[in-house]
């Protein structure tokens, strides 16, 4: 990218950040026509796509970008989030777990967990939720622990007290691989 493009790329985030969705769509579009292999610029473009409402051009931005660079955390995060905005929580959660393999950290696991619970998988959702809070101790983090061993009590199912990381590392493992096998 040279220094052009980087202070286009720069002004549009600006943009983003500003909430003003509908110029940061035409300055990634003028990006866009000077040169179609950035990733950065389709993963913003479908930010500002998200903000004016066309979420399946978001998310042929977010999939443009990782055609380019499929380790690019901030598009697969991105298109995790689109999908689980919009209850594709299946979908979602094999991106998540494709962040998490690829380097995620306790905000991917809690977004992990939001997914697992709303698929009604609590005891996974615990488990991501306690991972996340050995990772970043926050108050929230707590909140949401709570909420999912209370949904767990409502349901019947034992509540533990706390899950070793390496189980849950197990547990995502094994959701993956039966993935793979439906």
């Amino acid at each position: 990218m040279n220094n052009k493009e980087k202070v286009l790329l720069n002004k549009g985030i600006d943009k983003v950040r500003q909430k003003k969705f509908e110029e940061a769509l035409e300055i990634f579009e003028r990006l866009l026509a000077m040169n179609q292999e950035i990733p950065e610029v389709w993963n913003n473009r479908g930010v500002a796509l998200y903000g004016l409402g066309s979420f399946e051009e978001s998310m042929q931005s977010y999939d443009r970008c990782l055609a380019i660079d499929p380790e690019n955390l901030d598009a697969l995060r991105n298109k995790g989030f689109l999908l689980r905005n919009q209850k594709r929580l299946e979908e979602a959660l094999v991106v998540y777990d494709s962040v998490l393999q690829k380097g995620g950290d306790a905000y991917d696991m809690e977004s992990t967990a939001a997914v697992l619970t709303a698929l009604g998988r609590l005891e996974e959702a615990l488990s991501c939720l306690f991972l996340a809070r050995e990772a970043m101790p926050l108050k929230r983090l707590e909140d949401e622990i709570g909420m999912v061993k209370n949904l767990m009590e409502q349901r019947g199912i034992p509540v533990p007290d706390k899950r070793a990381p390496l189980e849950i590392a197990h547990q995502r493992t094994l959701l993956r691989d039966n993935q793979g096998k439906e």
